[in-house]
């Protein structure tokens, strides 16, 4: 059988995100003339090559991709470690590999890599996650490259590595495996809030009920071990709090939380991005008039805070309209995924999926003031050629395996 077509709508959206972004550089910069030394320029050219990568990847044999997900995995440890070692410090982190005078971040690559590994991983025969050894296998395909990053101190970068569970999530992982570590970093965070003994009895309290309400005095012990245990965590998280994170770490929780308290230093980034969604209202200055943007107050406005441009020109409804298309973005890989007949496609393209997605949660979340200001770009938005082409190479990979989704009878 031959291959069908690819998908053309996923094109199309990848296309005009693409041109959004180089629009929303090109009014950043103020309208400049044509010229290497502008971001906008440079970018178009990343654009460019970042659209033949995903048109070579989606005419590539699909199947190829998954024979040579474990080398490129491996390869890409190898490159980490590299990375670790020898790279050379940039705000603060050891991220970008300079060879011959190029530059770039592996660890971009290395996200898709990863997807595709977990993918082929999970999709072996009669994969369970109910095995010790299988789960574990699979948790440490993402564990491993999240560590190398951050041993880069590249935190922004490593929490994206949790999208992938969105993968494991479609193969069978239990919820609760995702959803208890998300709730105890909540209530970790909370305590920097208020004291950990009053969210130590609200939870007392709230546990107490539904043990009499809902339990029946059935199952005392795990109902009194799951208290004890949170009460434990809260108790505890001050001084992880205090002991694990970096000074720079610190800085940006408390500026997050009262970016005034330090306005012209870990503050400054926080307020004035804030500004910037405030100005911008609810229809926008209009196409090139932000001013926070343009007159340089925002440190990364080409980069971790492009969205920032979008925000103030084009307001609140703009910035809705924006997302929406991104979350479109994101259900059309999803579908491709889902109407693959592969399972191989549908874990790999969940997992490209959920790591886009926590891109575009955190990036979105920090610039409103909902998370603490960490270096993680918004894909197709903000400035990069490894982002931009790792993404590029990562869609043109589940093109091709969705284009033989007729020629497989096993998954």
């Amino acid at each position: 059988m031959e291959r069908t077509a690819a998908d053309g709508w996923l094109y199309a959206i990848v296309l005009l995100i693409m041109s959004i972004g180089i629009a929303n550089l090109y009014s950043i910069e103020g309208f400049p003339p044509f010229g290497w030394k502008y971001a906008y320029v440079r970018q178009t050219a990343w654009a460019l090559l970042a659209i033949g990568v995903m048109i070579v990847a989606s005419l590539t044999e699909g199947q190829l991709w998954r024979y040579l997900s474990y080398l490129l995995y491996a390869s890409g440890i190898g490159i980490m470690l590299l990375t670790a070692l020898i790279a050379r410090e940039v705000k603060g982190a050891r991220a970008w590999l300079e060879i011959g005078g190029f530059r770039f971040q592996p660890s971009e690559f290395m996200k898709v890599a990863t997807a595709l590994t977990l993918a082929a991983f999970m999709s072996r025969y009669d994969f369970r996650w109910s095995r010790l050894r299988e789960a574990a296998g699979a948790l440490v395909i993402i564990f491993l490259p999240a560590l190398l990053t951050l041993l880069q101190k590249d935190t922004g970068t490593t929490l994206t590595y949790a999208g992938l569970l969105a993968g494991c999530y479609r193969g069978g992982l239990a919820a609760w495996v995702i959803v208890i570590p998300l709730a105890l970093g909540v209530l970790a965070f909370l305590t920097l809030l208020m004291p950990w003994y009053y969210l130590a009895l609200g939870i007392g309290l709230v546990g107490t009920a539904s043990y009499l309400l809902l339990f029946r005095r059935q199952k005392l012990l795990l109902h009194l071990l799951i208290i004890g245990g949170l009460i434990l965590w809260l108790a505890g998280a001050g001084t992880l709090y205090r002991y694990v994170l970096a000074p720079h770490q610190k800085q940006r929780v408390q500026a997050l939380l009262d970016p005034y308290s330090d306005p012209l230093g870990a503050g400054w980034n926080t307020i004035q991005a804030r500004l910037a969604v405030v100005a911008g209202g609810f229809s926008g200055k209009g196409y090139g008039k932000g001013l926070q943007s343009k007159l340089d107050f925002i440190p990364q406005r080409h980069t971790d805070f492009a969205f920032c441009g979008i925000a103030e020109e084009w307001g609140w409804l703009g910035s809705a309209l924006f997302l929406g298309l991104y979350a479109v973005f994101l259900l059309r890989i999803a579908h491709l995924a889902e109407n693959s007949n592969s399972d191989f496609t549908l874990y790999y393209g969940y997992a490209l999926a959920g790591v886009l997605w926590i891109h575009w949660v955190i990036d979105v979340s920090m610039i409103v003031g909902f998370f603490p200001v960490v270096g993680i770009p918004l894909v197709f938005i903000s400035y990069g050629g490894s982002s931009w082409i790792a993404v590029a190479w990562g869609i043109g990979m589940l093109q091709s395996l969705y284009r033989e989704r007729r020629m497989r009878l096993f998954g």
